[in-house]
């Protein structure tokens, strides 16, 4: 099959097209054909070598973690069947040899969600990694109430920071966003309530205990900058683990408030929410689609794109 690959670490430029043998399903596992993918920072970091601990360290190197295709092969015990169209998003660790920058991969059926029909592949495989991390550091480490809930979210114009607008929402928490540029008027489209312009406006300023999560989805700020604006027992959620982030975690300790970081996972469960939300409408900002033979100069857009681009693979090689 084909694949876009690196023989190595190295600049984006090692990205070739490869022919690799086409994997085979074990035991609850299934192979996708792969429709569409979407670039995430980790890809382009895995493939300088800067995060090599995401991706095991065979050659040649395919990444690529989100996903949306047809299954074309099942193993034994398989929950999914041949024909089925799902979407999802590869492991990030050492074990994960696959990648979805190629024309099949495999995955375990728990890492799948079946893609609701009237949703194109591009969307679904743009919401699977930012989707399920926006869910995660919200409702399950923010601990959002069920009902009226506030949010901060940072980051607005990146991809996890546009879906968890939405995502909130659909949480039935009132958002507001912080950004600049392009991205407040996209806040305010996906319904954020206020946004707040990161180069104009001191922050956090006046916001005291507003907020029940503050999800920096741009990995740009420290619990200790907004802890003022946390109410009791909120939590400040980052997408990035650092030394800081670990300071200001043993520091909240002695306070009323949280400091968590999002290491996001493939739960089915989460997978079948975000696919529900996605069939009611739930937006996933893109800022381009390109072909998958274009990764490299896609990966080189991804930190100004002002939303996810998504990769075509079936017909992109």
């Amino acid at each position: 099959m084909k694949a876009i690959a690196a023989p190595g670490y190295g600049p984006l430029e090692s990205l070739a097209l490869v022919d690799v043998p086409l994997p085979t399903p074990g035991r609850g596992e299934v192979r996708v054909r792969v429709v569409a993918s979407a670039l995430n920072p980790a890809d382009h970091k895995v493939i300088l070598g800067t995060l090599k601990f995401l991706h095991a360290r065979n050659r040649p190197l395919i990444v690529g973690y989100d996903f949306s295709g047809t299954v074309d092969a099942v193993g034994p015990f398989s929950s999914i069947s041949v024909g089925d169209e799902v979407f999802g998003f590869l492991p990030y660790g050492p074990g994960n040899r696959r990648g979805a920058f190629a024309e099949a991969l495999i995955a375990k059926c728990d890492e799948v969600a079946l893609k609701p029909a009237g949703v194109s592949h591009e969307r679904a495989a743009a919401a699977a990694t930012t989707g399920l991390t926006a869910i995660e550091s919200l409702r399950d480490l923010g601990r959002l109430p069920e009902r009226d809930g506030r949010v901060l979210v940072t980051g607005v114009s990146g991809g996890v920071g546009s879906i968890a607008v939405g995502i909130a929402k659909k949480l039935n928490a009132t958002v507001t966003a912080v950004g600049s540029g392009p991205g407040l008027e996209l806040a305010r489209r996906l319904g954020a309530s206020d946004v707040l312009d990161r180069t104009k406006e001191p922050l956090p300023g006046n916001l005291h205990e507003a907020f029940d999560v503050v999800f920096d989805a741009a990995a740009a700020y420290r619990w200790r900058q907004w802890r003022g604006a946390l109410k009791r027992g909120g939590a400040f959620v980052t997408t990035l683990p650092s030394l800081a982030f670990a300071i200001d975690k043993v520091h909240s300790l002695f306070t009323r408030t949280r400091v968590q970081f999002v290491n996001v996972k493939s739960r089915p469960a989460n997978l079948r929410l975000l696919a529900s939300w996605l069939d009611e409408g739930l937006e996933v900002p893109l800022a381009s689609t390109i072909p998958v033979r274009d990764v490299a100069k896609g990966l080189q857009q991804l930190r100004t794109a002002g939303g996810r681009i998504a990769v075509r693979v079936a017909d992109g090689f």
